[in-house]
């Protein structure tokens, strides 16, 4: 591992196969499907709904099944080496007797090879698959999303999410509409419902209102995408960090060696051990909340950059709605109780839409 030399488990790893020099190569049908799979999370759809989809349109697992489930697809989604490196020593053997294994928690080095095989995933793509997983726990918007709607839209009054309802369902008035679904349990509930319709037009008149000004937008996010490019001080932090927890681990390599060959008071070694893994883990902490912030910064350059490309294709106005378009560039729309809609945006900024405008639609 400390060589940087990269083993997988190509029985049960789709995209890739070993390569006549054995190094990975990339197996096009599958890296298809792997593709699929990242672009269908960035879409809005859970790891469940992914799961079902594959699972109805015939596709084969990885290890050649027919049921996919939802920990098979995140563990596509979070491994790194479809992004082209690859994070060796994930796992260690606690027993060598039994083989028992468990997640290295910063037990033992792990080592991170870039540029170790061919990548299937962009690592801008990858970074930002990791950031909208967090982002979608925490926020509690892991929706299966069969529908594109599904988790966009939000109550401005009590906060809850808006959810597909069926009225008149057994007579000629059926119709669908989107409807809070703490509507009938809380009091400051008030918001009114929607149609795809009205929906729709609220979004064509938002995006429609950024390209009017798109050459003033993509003029002005120059500055702010050298900003979020701009790591060279985490990068530093993270250097200085690194070399701490080499000097912590040497340290207390040689604490718990001199107390396996030398008679010393348990007490003291025991505080001076402690005192070493409690300075290992600080450091270890901090760097991973670097990597979170490092993540995060790029995710956001992602958005910003497929938010520019999208007013950059379009002319001045869009006159039907793209379901790619509303994945890509839509993050939420907020509904509020005297007919107000703020959708927001991948890029962070917010349009708001009077009543007048989606009530005609």
């Amino acid at each position: 591992m400390q060589d940087g030399k990269v083993n997988m488990a190509y029985k049960h790893f789709l995209g890739y196969e070993k390569g006549p020099d054995g190094l990975p190569m990339i197996v096009e049908e599958e890296a298809e499907i792997v593709c699929l799979i990242y672009r269908l999370f960035l879409y809005g759809k859970a790891p469940s709904a992914i799961a079902t989809m594959l699972t109805n349109e015939g596709i084969l697992t990885p290890s050649g099944k027919t049921g996919w489930r939802p920990n098979g697809v995140i563990s596509i989604l979070t491994n790194e080496k479809y992004s082209g490196n690859a994070l060796l020593q994930k796992k260690f053997t606690v027993d060598f007797l039994t083989k028992k294994q468990k997640v290295n928690e910063g037990e033992v080095p792990q080592y991170l090879v870039k540029g170790s095989h061919p990548a299937i995933i962009e690592p801008e793509m990858f970074d930002l698959v990791q950031y909208e997983m967090k982002q979608r726990k925490e926020s509690g918007r892991w929706t299966s999303s069969v529908h594109p709607f599904s988790g966009k839209i939000l109550c401005g009054g009590c906060g809850g999410v808006y959810g597909s309802k069926i009225w008149h369902s057994n007579d000629k008035y059926r119709r669908a509409v989107w409807q809070c679904n703490e509507k009938y349990r809380s009091p400051n509930c008030r918001t009114p419902h929607l149609t795809d319709d009205q929906i729709r037009a609220a979004f064509l008149a938002a995006f429609n209102e950024r390209l009017e000004n798109k050459d003033e937008i993509i003029a002005a996010y120059d500055e702010v995408l050298l900003v979020l490019t701009d790591t060279s001080a985490l990068d530093t932090e993270a250097a200085t960090l690194k070399g701490e927890c080499e000097v912590v681990m040497e340290l207390t390599r040689k604490c718990v060696e001199e107390n396996a060959s030398t008679v010393l008071d348990q007490a003291e070694y025991r505080q001076r051990y402690e005192g070493l893994l409690a300075r290992y883990e600080a450091a270890r902490e901090r760097l991973s909340k670097i990597d979170e912030a490092r993540i995060e910064r790029a995710a956001k350059r992602t958005n910003i950059t497929r938010f520019l490309e999208s007013l950059v294709k379009y002319g001045d106005i869009v006159t039907e709605f793209d379901e790619e378009l509303w994945y890509i560039t839509v993050d939420s729309i907020t509904v509020f109780e005297d007919g107000r809609l703020t959708v927001q945006f991948r890029d962070g900024s917010e349009v708001a839409i009077t009543p007048e405008v989606w009530k005609a639609a």
